[in-house]
Order: C-alpha cells, then structure tokens, then sequence
C-alpha cells in the first residue's frame, strides 16, 4: 500500500466515526436526513426549470447528497434511509405545531 492509499483509508476510517458520532444522536440523524433531502438526491435534476444552468446547478447539489448519502451507508448501512424517515417525521411534527401555534393551542418550541 502507497502513501495516497494509507491517506486514503485512513480519511475513511476518519469519516466514518465522524458520521457514526451523528447517527448515534436524534438531532444528527434529523440533520443528515434534512441534508439528503435538501440535496435533491433523489430528485430528477431536469426539474422545475428547463435550463441548462439550473440542471448542472442541481447536479452539484445532487453530488453533495450522494457523498452524503455514501459517507452514511459506510458508517451505518441503512442509515441514510433511516434518517430520511426520521427527518420526514420531524418535519411533520414542526409543521403540527406550527398549524397549533397559529390558531393559538401550543408553543413553537421543536424537540426531536
């Protein structure tokens, strides 16, 4: 093994206690769920708008979500998924209370 190989592993490893710190909290798995979402990952990238530049924009974003979503998948395997379903759920709940909130029955503080 060269040196860019034992770098490369290394970073790896590096990454994957990383993302395996976030996984082990409610909050990190909400924000890497909130991530893969607002990355489009799953999404066409020929979306909305027709132009070039708004297809190559999101497929930068798309990029950023699929690096995401394997740094993930390294440190939990199905974690990615998990966290899109937590955040879906948590995102539900913001948007209940936010309904309660405007007709005067709750607080607007988020728990996760």
């Amino acid at each position: 093994m060269n040196k860019d190989e034992a770098f490369r592993l290394e970073r790896l490893k590096g990454e994957a206690k990383l993302a395996s710190a976030l996984l082990a909290l409610p909050e990190g798995r909400i924000f890497c769920g909130l991530l893969l979402e607002e990355t489009g990952f799953l999404r066409n990238s020929a979306r909305d708008s027709p132009t070039p530049g708004d297809t190559y924009f999101r497929e930068g974003e798309r990029n950023v979500g699929q690096r995401v979503f394997e740094l993930l998948w390294r440190a939990g395997g199905a974690a990615p998924l998990s966290c899109m379903a937590e955040y879906g759920e948590w995102l539900a709940q913001v948007e209940e209370r936010s309904l309660a909130v405007s007709k005067g029955e709750g607080n607007a503080v988020y728990e996760c």
